[in-house]
């Protein structure tokens, strides 16, 4: 658990913060960890059975940190700015960290980056075009999941309430009914159930409006989004997300990485464990306006071609 508790420090320390980092600071070579280094910490984890709630549920309540950063969840081999040093992928599979676009998602992705200005991939860094929706404090599946949430169950229902940002998720533990196909959401329709001591959960009907970062990564609005949560450790989750888009990607992907129990920073306060409003400028028309102004668009889901 040692190994284990350091890994997750310096995750939640610098994948979770927007921390500068001085390329002088960073030897050459190094890269922070991600998917393959909590492969290697999660395989060293002694076996664990998760305590039970009152309805025999694994008991998978709590704060739970974010420790995956949302700049590029891909490979970056090279250091990017100073927000973003050289880092593994959160790409579990493929083993090769990369998602495994198809040709005109794959251009499409890339004209994202062209359009966000960063040096590093604009031929033109002062045309910018587009501007992360997150910004906005929008948020989807499964990129909610990157700083954390607080979960409460129900015999019922999974609870989850993000930690950045004014947005929660219902999950329903049955088997009822999804909306129509044309209902679109931002957090998408999940259904929940329990395999063994793992909750999973099958989320659809997305908009396709929302990045899985800040890099230009994206997904379509027919993919469907399969998360695994299970309680490896008192406190740590093993958090996965396999995407099936056909219409985008060559074959289903999955992303990978801890998420790490919060808990007060002084126990002398009361109130350091729980989960407060966040106030946001989601429908704040002025400065939606500004940035407008500025020569961002709103991201819109690009139409794969026809077949």
């Amino acid at each position: 658990m040692i190994g284990a508790a350091s890994l997750m420090l310096a995750l939640t320390s610098a994948a979770g913060a927007q921390a500068i980092f001085n390329p002088k600071d960073w030897p050459e070579g190094k890269l922070g960890p991600g998917a393959k280094a909590w492969s290697v910490e999660r395989d060293k984890l002694p076996p664990f059975t998760p305590p039970r709630t009152q309805d025999g549920q694994p008991d998978l309540q709590g704060r739970w940190g974010g420790t995956w950063s949302g700049d590029d969840i891909e490979l970056i081999p090279e250091f990017l700015d100073v927000t973003t040093p050289p880092w593994e992928s959160w790409v579990a599979d493929p083993a090769d960290g990369k998602l495994p676009y198809k040709d005109w998602a794959l251009a499409e992705r890339n004209a994202h980056r062209e359009g966000l200005g960063r040096e590093v991939w604009s031929t033109d860094p002062s045309k910018h075009l587009y501007y992360d929706p997150q910004a906005f404090c929008m948020k989807s599946v499964p990129r909610y999941s990157q700083r954390g949430y607080e979960l409460v169950q129900t015999k019922d229902t999974v609870i989850m309430m993000l930690n950045w940002g004014h947005i929660y998720r219902v999950i329903p533990l049955d088997n009822r009914p999804r909306p129509a196909g044309d209902v679109r959401l931002w957090m998408g329709t999940a259904r929940g159930h329990f395999e063994g001591d793992t909750l999973v959960i099958e989320t659809t009907n997305l908009n396709g409006k929302m990045w899985l970062d800040s890099a230009g990564n994206f997904i379509g609005p027919n993919a469907k989004v399969t998360e695994r949560i299970r309680l490896v450790a008192p406190n740590f989750l093993d958090y996965s997300a396999t995407i099936d888009d056909p219409e985008t990607f060559t074959r289903p992907f999955t992303l990978r990485a801890p998420q790490r129990r919060q808990r007060a920073a002084d126990a002398k306060d009361p109130y350091a464990a729980e989960s407060w409003e966040h106030a946001c400028h989601e429908g704040n028309r002025e400065h939606e306006q500004q940035i407008l102004q500025l020569g961002f668009k709103w991201y819109l889901p690009p139409a794969a071609p026809a077949k």
